[in-house]
């Protein structure tokens, strides 16, 4: 298994107890020495319906060194955290935290198991750690064929998340009540981001 290459950009379709439920984008981009990963949904449901922006920027190890997370619904929620190593410090709204060892977010996160070959791993989030076992690789159906993929579940709670051959996260899953919450691959795009790209400069479309 490979590691995600940046800059990248993936296409989900969300679906929640097997219906559509909108769709998300991910994005991973190289910032200076390191990466800036963002993901963008607009999710239908379950209700309230959603407009969830995340974007992490991380060192070039993926260790985060700011999370921010804004979801709009009925209101507006918004998480911004700094990881200040230097200072010893994790600081947010209302919140200091003393940072002892290298923490993730959920983005960060996406990254490291995307690299990862490990059989088991414990990672420290802010409130937290998660818990992720690998399980036996296994093949999934698209529509352009079958991909072999490694698989992760993540605890606590019951979510698992599918990569194939080049690290890329093409499937989630979440279990949320009685229903599952999936988010699966529909396109994959290489090549300069948005940000990245000079007027009138095409970008390469990789579809797997």
């Amino acid at each position: 298994m490979g590691a995600m290459r940046a800059p990248t950009r993936l296409r989900y379709q969300l679906k929640y107890a097997g219906m559509p439920a909108g769709e998300e984008t991910l994005t991973l981009e190289k910032k200076g020495e390191g990466y800036r990963m963002r993901l963008v949904a607009d999710v239908a449901l379950p209700l309230p319906k959603t407009r969830q922006e995340w974007e992490s920027v991380m060192d070039a190890r993926g260790i985060p060194l700011r999370y921010v997370e804004r979801v709009e619904g009925r209101g507006t929620r918004v998480l911004d955290l700094e990881f200040l190593r230097d200072e010893g410090v994790v600081v947010g709204k209302d919140l200091v935290l003393p940072y002892v060892v290298d923490y993730h977010d959920p983005l960060s996160l996406i990254l490291k198991l995307g690299r990862s070959e490990e059989a088991t791993l414990t990672l420290p989030m802010v409130g937290g750690r998660v818990h992720a076992t690998r399980l036996p690789d296994t093949e999934l159906a698209f529509p352009w064929g079958q991909v072999p993929v490694k698989v992760y579940r993540l605890r606590p709670g019951v979510s698992y998340v599918y990569y194939d051959r080049e690290g890329r996260p093409v499937k989630f899953v979440q279990k949320l009540g009685q229903h599952l919450f999936e988010a699966v691959l529909l396109e994959a795009f290489e090549g300069e981001t948005e940000s990245e790209r000079r007027p009138g400069r095409k970008r390469r479309r990789r579809k797997r």
